[in-house]
């Protein structure tokens, strides 16, 4: 029988029957898709496996068993033969929707892509990522409850309301670095011109780019991708090297300064004479003779503390990183300290500095807080630029300038840069660690007693 293409439906039978396609009587069969449903739905099974082809590619088979399944034969760009393609079965999927699987399996292709392979993926549960903006959402929501509710957010916005705008409809595969490097690079010229920052944040914007990838890459949801790769910050960034000055052990360009001291001083008056809660005066004054974090500082417990002894020490349980979870010497200074803190908390109370009552952020102090309050004090003693953090780099600079360089970064729980410390060196150093922070506790004592108020 000669085939007819103007024919609407025809027919093929897959075993005693050639390949080829046989035109049985068409008078009268359905041309619309919705009669094309009520003719499969009551068509009967035939004696072998039969193809019919409903058009445009699409074609239905029919199996002895009575079950019936969409079907199509697709040849993927670069390939020389087309494949036969598994749609769906009917009636779960019908013959418009069939017909709407097979364009978008059409377009897969014409893009290189294999459909049988993304639906085999899609069965076992694997995530189907096309988009930049797929790759975000789908990174964001499994970072969640992985890091801190602020880094959560600091992502959110540099992805989600600045990347995603400009680069989300593009498809991973057509991303090149040329595309991040200028989408970067435009996030800086617009943070200059609207004054908001000097481009340091177009920097966190690749920095949070080339961490998705990353990240994406170990989960096995993209491919060995990375569009940041070998691109350069858009910004300079003066590292941060701000201390506080006493005038002896660390001095400054004026020799008189005594910032330190004035700090100290202040920090330890009663009644106050900054703006600061008693609380969170000690938490800073902690934290500047121990050279904590200030979260190290506000996440401290009393079940880690352990004033009694001959061997006062505290270990911190909550850090930046797993070397950060260290056990220290506590001196004489931090000790008397953390007694005035006990003597005014109450029994029950989890953490050394707890939460304000009505707090929703953290059940401690925030080290949010921490840092805002210090800020209330350098403006009233007169400190120029500096942090909580600078109070940490204070302390360690003063430990390394009194010559106990060799416990500083032990002290600093920073993870060790050579071999020994990585692998071998396991030595607590308790002795040692507790002799530098007290000749550290004794400098500061001292530049409080040279401190000059000012007070006003």
């Amino acid at each position: 029988m000669v085939r007819q293409e103007t024919r609407p439906f025809m027919v093929f039978v897959s075993r005693s029957v050639p390949r080829k396609w046989l035109m049985p009587e068409t008078r009268g069969f359905p041309k619309t898709d919705k009669g094309l449903q009520a003719y499969i739905s009551n068509v009967r099974a035939p004696a072998e496996r039969t193809w019919l082809a409903i058009g445009a590619g699409l074609t239905i088979c029919l199996e002895p068993s009575g079950a019936k399944t969409f079907q199509a034969r697709i040849r993927r760009q670069g390939e020389v033969n087309p494949r036969r393609v598994r749609i769906g079965s009917f009636p779960a999927l019908s013959v418009a929707d069939a017909r709407r699987k097979l364009a978008e399996m059409k377009s897969a292709a014409r893009e290189g892509r294999d459909p049988a392979l993304e639906q085999r993926r899609a069965r076992a549960g694997v995530v189907k990522v096309r988009t930049l903006a797929d790759l975000i959402k789908e990174y964001l929501a499994r970072r969640e409850g992985q890091i801190a509710a602020k880094s959560l957010k600091i992502e959110r916005d540099l992805l989600g309301r600045t990347l995603e705008p400009v680069l989300g409809d593009r498809l991973l595969a057509d991303l090149a670095p040329i595309d991040f490097g200028k989408a970067v690079s435009d996030y800086a010229v617009r943070l200059k011109k609207e004054g908001r920052s000097n481009g340091t944040n177009a920097n966190k914007l690749l920095a949070a780019a080339r961490r998705m990838f990353k990240t994406a890459r170990g989960w096995g949801i993209i491919g060995a991708i990375d569009p940041t790769a070998g691109l350069a910050k858009p910004a300079n960034e003066a590292p941060r090297d701000r201390i506080l000055f006493d005038g002896r052990v660390l001095v400054g360009p004026d020799t008189k300064t005594n910032e330190l001291g004035n700090l100290v001083a202040a920090l330890s008056a009663d009644p106050a004479l900054i703006p600061v809660s008693r609380p969170t005066r000690i938490a800073l004054h902690l934290t500047l003779r121990m050279g904590f974090r200030a979260l190290e500082t506000c996440a401290l417990e009393w079940r880690a503390v352990s004033l009694d002894g001959d061997a006062p020490s505290v270990s911190v349980t909550t850090s930046k990183t797993s070397a950060g979870l260290r056990t220290l010497p506590l001196p004489r200074g931090a000790v008397e300290l953390l007694r005035k803190q006990k003597e005014a908390s109450k029994n029950g109370d989890v953490y050394v500095f707890p939460a304000e009552v009505g707090s929703k952020r953290a059940k401690h102090m925030h080290p949010e807080s921490l840092s805002r309050a210090f800020a209330r004090a350098c403006r009233r003693l007169k400190i120029v630029g500096a942090s909580t953090h600078d109070l940490r780099r204070t302390c360690l600079s003063g430990l390394i300038e009194l010559g106990h360089e060799g416990v500083a970064e032990r002290i600093a729980g920073h993870v060790p840069h050579h071999v020994l410390g990585r692998h071998y060196d396991r030595a607590s150093r308790l002795d040692a660690m507790r002799t530098a922070l007290e000749a550290w506790s004794a400098a500061i004592d001292e530049a409080r007693q040279r401190s000059k108020s000012v007070l006003t």
